[in-house]
């Protein structure tokens, strides 16, 4: 398989995006806050790109037009720093349930996105395919239970927002351009950790759960083997997800990364023990039925 395949470099993506999932629900186990984590993670995933990549993409970076580099800073300050504030925030407002499926709400937004500014077609086949996807999502996330609308369901709405403008963004830069995936990667927390401080300043003016999000203690070490290793997959999940935008569609990206729920649902059976139900295994074969149809259906290139 080519180094540069859109299957290879998604289905990395939506496994060590997996992984990372797994991770910090090991922290957070343990007793790390979110923020923090997230944060001190960011931090570690910088120096691992630094090390990584930035050797190999430096003559590049300084020989970009200035506009160019202003407008990548801008997607990941959109990507990693709003998207992640309203995440954050949307989950302290709602329950564990509604924010395991809704932010699965990023593949439909995307794909809106990119068919309205990126040209993408619109097909019946990647149509009923998302919709798959989306039911595979909701039977792994919620067990097959209705949901109940809480507030912070808007915010992880326009966290979905964030991330897929961001994605348009990105690839509407490196589509048929010199600009590396890699690039992209190393600029995502350069860019998105000083928006994510800034509105952590800001925590005394939210509501009251929403403050215990962000008023954290980001100097707290005692979880630093998580953290280390949160960093270096986060760097790694950056990686592949730019990767993969520079070869296929941002519709392709988004429809195959659906495979991460269920990879974190085996994870999760196989390293903490948690059981699945009937429906959790429906929505799971559903989500990698409706995968095949999309990478054979051609979603990469149109």
């Amino acid at each position: 398989m080519q180094a540069n395949s859109a299957f290879r470099n998604v289905s990395l993506f939506s496994f060590f995006w997996a992984l990372s999932i797994l991770v910090s629900k090991m922290a957070f186990l343990a007793g790390a806050a979110p923020m923090s984590f997230t944060i001190q993670s960011a931090f570690v995933a910088l120096l691992v790109l630094s090390l990584m990549v930035l050797p190999k993409i430096y003559t590049q970076l300084i020989a970009l037009p200035k506009s160019v580099v202003w407008g990548l800073l801008l997607a990941n300050a959109i990507h990693f720093g709003v998207g992640g504030f309203f995440s954050n925030a949307g989950v302290a407002l709602t329950s564990a349930v509604n924010a395991g499926f809704l932010v699965k709400f990023a593949l439909v937004t995307t794909i809106i996105l990119a068919w309205i500014f990126l040209k993408e077609k619109m097909t019946w086949v990647k149509a009923l395919a998302a919709l798959a996807m989306i039911l595979g999502s909701f039977l792994i996330s919620t067990k097959g239970q209705p949901i109940i609308p809480q507030v912070g369901d808007f915010l992880l709405i326009l966290a979905c927002f964030s991330w897929s403008a961001a994605n348009i963004l990105v690839r509407r830069a490196i589509k048929d351009t010199p600009v590396s995936g890699d690039l992209v990667s190393f600029l995502r927390p350069v860019a998105g950790i000083p928006v994510l401080l800034f509105f952590a300043l800001l925590a005394p003016f939210y509501p009251t759960q929403v403050q215990n999000v962000f008023a954290a203690d980001y100097f707290d070490l005692r979880f630093y083997p998580y953290v280390f290793v949160g960093g270096i997959l986060s760097a790694l999940v950056w990686i592949f997800l730019n990767r993969t935008l520079k070869v296929a569609t941002a519709s392709y990206m988004t429809m195959m990364s659906m495979m991460t729920s269920v990879f974190v649902a085996i994870l999760a059976v196989l390293v903490l023990g948690e059981t699945i139900v009937l429906a959790q295994i429906l929505g799971g074969v559903l989500t990698i039925l409706a995968g095949i149809i999309t990478h054979y259906a051609g979603v990469a290139k149109k």
